[in-house]
């Protein structure tokens, strides 16, 4: 059994770890390097790449000097379109790990939107792949709760580590055909999630001292879903910028614990006011 890996992040790299587990034979095919830094622009082995330098494993960068059949091809936060001729490839068939419950949240960022909607719960979706991104019909799907403290990075963790494991568990009788794959509605009843900007993290100083006090429960989403990036910021009266890190949700206040000033190192929100206390007044 040959299967055919996509992935370039560290969610990726957890179910990569499941497959080279249970899959006789992994091929893996990841992103590019990409530059890193504002001013060294030194191109960074993604987490894909990574792991497979350390554990010498072999991977490429694309699928076109490929020539040995391939059983299956598994996507796990690929982070690019996969053409449709590579897709036919696969003998069995091509599946795509989704952290959402599908039809929700089709696109590229459905935890932090997930998130920023204020979801209670999210879920992990196996899918088969069309041409159509995020449209295939399910094969299968596990649901997952959300934590006041979750952020999209400790989300995405669970999202993938439950994926990887229902990915090993439905594989077997995928292979044999004993699953009848159910088809997605054409229409989402949630937005596309698109891709976020720098800007999607700036929130006004007034809408940030209104949280402190009352209903902070929208920016404390919006803090955990934009986590690490762009991160959630503020402009403070004196024209510099303020990044809220982290914080929790207190009697439906809004409560730093963590925050950053241009060009200084993190530290604590008691530490912030013991300099700033008068900006709140």
């Amino acid at each position: 059994m040959t299967i055919l890996f996509f992935g370039s992040s560290p969610y990726s790299v957890l179910v990569l770890q499941k497959l080279l587990k249970k899959a006789d034979h992994v091929i893996v095919i990841t992103t590019p390097d990409q530059p890193f830094g504002r001013r060294s622009r030194k191109p960074i082995p993604n987490p894909v790449s990574q792991f497979c330098q350390k554990n010498k494993l072999p991977f490429h960068l694309d699928d076109r000097h490929l020539e040995m059949d391939i059983d299956i091809i598994v996507s796990a936060d690929y982070g690019l379109k996969i053409p449709l001729k590579t897709l036919k490839k696969a003998k069995i068939g091509a599946l795509s790990l989704h952290p959402s419950l599908l039809p929700e949240y089709r696109g590229a960022t459905p935890v932090p939107h997930a998130l920023l909607a204020g979801e209670t719960q999210t879920g992990i979706s196996l899918i088969e792949m069309t041409e159509k991104i995020d449209q295939g019909p399910i094969l299968a799907q596990k649901t997952i709760p959300i934590s006041l403290q979750d952020t999209s990075v400790t989300l995405l963790n669970k999202c993938f580590s439950i994926g990887a494991q229902l990915l090993i568990k439905t594989l077997p009788d995928y292979i044999e055909h004993k699953i009848t794959p159910k088809p997605q509605p054409l229409k989402s009843p949630t937005p596309y999630t698109r891709r976020f900007v720098k800007k999607d993290g700036f929130v006004p100083w007034s809408t940030f001292k209104s949280a402190l006090s009352t209903h902070g429960q929208k920016l404390h989403n919006q803090i955990r879903a934009l986590h690490p990036w762009p991160g959630v910021y503020t402009t403070l009266p004196n024209h510099h910028n303020l990044k809220i890190l982290s914080a929790k949700l207190m009697a439906e206040k809004l409560l730093p614990t963590s925050v950053q000033l241009p060009g200084k190192k993190p530290i604590s929100w008691q530490a912030f006011l013991a300099g700033y206390q008068h900006l709140l007044q």
